[in-house]
């Protein structure tokens, strides 16, 4: 296996650019500068191909714009589970209140039992991620919001003011918790 460099003057030469300019831009795209054998900073043959052809830098730019991505998506998931978690406490602070109110006793659960807390926290989940999503689109990339996937709201709701305003009044679209049928 060949281990050709290409001097760093000679991709400067075919690029028409400084050699000052090409060794920053080689550094930034973080390749590898060696010595040949006459002690002149060099770049193997695949990168001096790559960064030549323009190859690296599209490269680079793509790694860059999913990176980006990647962070939105998970700011945006964090920023929903957040609003879920929000709904789910302030539904259960709600039933609470209103049990107090109806005169019913606190017992060792408070004045709701298991399955009234666990019944108003998923309503109140349910309908917080439904407003989240119907109010904040999923992130873009390349065209596509697809990399993403709704739980609360069907692909039409998303994003729209008019579901927003509707879905304020009746919830959550999609069912999502698991039902259990007794039998």
């Amino acid at each position: 296996m060949c281990d050709c460099l290409i001097p760093l003057a000679e991709v400067a030469k075919e690029t028409r650019r400084s050699a000052l300019k090409v060794r920053a831009e080689v550094e930034e795209l973080g390749m590898t500068i060696r010595d040949d054998w006459a002690g002149h900073p060099a770049i193997s043959e695949s990168d001096a191909r790559a960064f030549v052809s323009g190859t690296a830098r599209r490269a680079q730019e793509h790694a860059n714009a999913v990176s980006e991505h990647l962070r939105a998506v998970e700011e945006w998931a964090q920023r929903r589970d957040a609003a879920v978690k929000e709904g789910a406490d302030k539904a259960q602070e709600k039933e609470t209140r209103r049990a107090m109110r109806r005169g019913r006793l606190p017992g060792a659960d408070g004045p709701l039992s298991p399955g009234e807390i666990a019944a108003a926290r998923r309503e109140g989940a349910m309908h917080a991620g439904a407003m989240y999503e119907r109010r904040n689109p999923r992130p873009e990339f390349m065209g596509s919001r697809d990399y993403v996937k709704l739980a609360y709201v069907e692909p039409s709701e998303e994003g729209s003011l008019v579901a927003a305003a509707v879905g304020a009044l009746r919830g959550a679209a999609k069912n999502k918790a698991p039902s259990v049928e007794v039998k």
